[in-house]
């Protein structure tokens, strides 16, 4: 369990960051690349990326990044509001004392590891295109629904905020987390305790997190929360991503292929558009071609069409 302990000066201070971190997210792809939690929803996304980092030197990146509670602070730097390569510029300038210091707590260094733990400015350039090669493949083309749900999520706290401060956001992000004025309660690999100090919280969400929200191991560090975003659903795989052997996209086109993988989550013909990024008459035409083949099933909630997949197209995607 983590208690990060609060003090009114630390709620005036709590906020929360507009979007996900492209570096975090690099980094925690990891840990659903190699790591067992999520496999099941990120199923379809491993099958792509997972082909695709064959040919790209990160190996090293994964004995940097364990699937364990601890990884470097230093390898993330964001804080939702700066781009990958401003990031990645804040992580090549941390100073070499900390690095060691980070890099020496890992179990079973590698060479890669041994070599940043001198702070070797090589290695640093190497770690820093290692990541950006795994950003451009395993982040970069889904980074619009990934963008998507971050909003849908951004609002659902601002709401909260709305109706009673920055308390109810806390109470908002059940049920990874308890609020108990004046301690939030994070349920947490390692039995920790942050005391803010009056430094404020910086809450950012995330899509490639899992289960619990993760803190930087250093308490002297700006205090920082990352936290899942809901998952629900399947993933759903961008028009045109999909790999030229996948049947379904064959099929029916890769357009198409989504909309079908997107109705595994009851959806209306708005939502589709959006998540799909196409037009909502395309997106009700692409319905219309599914429902006639009994795929979707389509039915009228007040003022919206929602798709539901059947059973005859989960056995098609299946």
């Amino acid at each position: 369990m983590l208690r990060i302990h609060f003090t009114g000066d630390d709620l005036a201070r709590t906020r929360l960051a507009p979007s996900a971190d492209p570096l975090w997210e690099t980094v925690f792809c990891l840990h659903r690349l190699y790591g067992r939690r999520g496999r099941t929803f990120f199923a379809d996304w491993l099958t792509q990326v997972t082909p695709r980092l064959s040919a790209e030197p990160i190996g090293g990146l994964r004995s940097l990044v364990p699937p364990s509670p601890y990884f470097p602070d230093f390898l993330t730097p964001g804080t939702g509001e700066e781009t990958l390569d401003e990031s990645l510029d804040t992580m090549l300038s941390t100073p070499g004392n900390r690095v060691r210091t980070e890099v020496s707590k890992l179990p079973g260094r590698t060479s890669w590891a041994r070599d940043l733990a001198r702070a070797d400015a090589p290695a640093m350039s190497e770690l820093a295109q290692a990541l950006r090669s795994l950003h451009r493949i395993a982040i970069a083309p889904y980074w619009s629904q990934v963008r998507n749900q971050i909003a849908a999520d951004h609002a659902r706290r601002l709401r909260a905020f709305h109706a009673g401060g920055v308390e109810e956001l806390l109470r908002s992000l059940r049920p990874s987390m308890r609020w108990l004025p004046p301690v939030l309660h994070v349920n947490y690999p390692v039995d920790r305790d942050l005391r803010l100090g009056g430094r404020g919280l910086l809450l950012i969400p995330s899509w490639f997190c899992w289960g619990t929200p993760v803190s930087l191991a250093d308490p002297d560090l700006p205090p920082v929360l990352v936290y899942p975003v809901e998952h629900r659903g399947t993933w759903v795989l961008p028009p045109g991503e999909g790999e030229s052997g996948d049947p379904v996209s064959g099929l029916l086109g890769p357009t198409r292929a989504a909309v079908l993988r997107a109705t595994r989550t009851a959806r209306s013909t708005s939502q589709l558009a959006r998540l799909l990024h196409i037009a909502p008459s395309s997106a009700s035409q692409h319905a219309s071609v599914l429902r006639a083949a009994g795929l979707i099933t389509s039915s009228r909630e007040e003022n919206s069409v929602m798709h539901t997949i059947t059973e005859l197209g989960e056995s098609l995607l299946g």
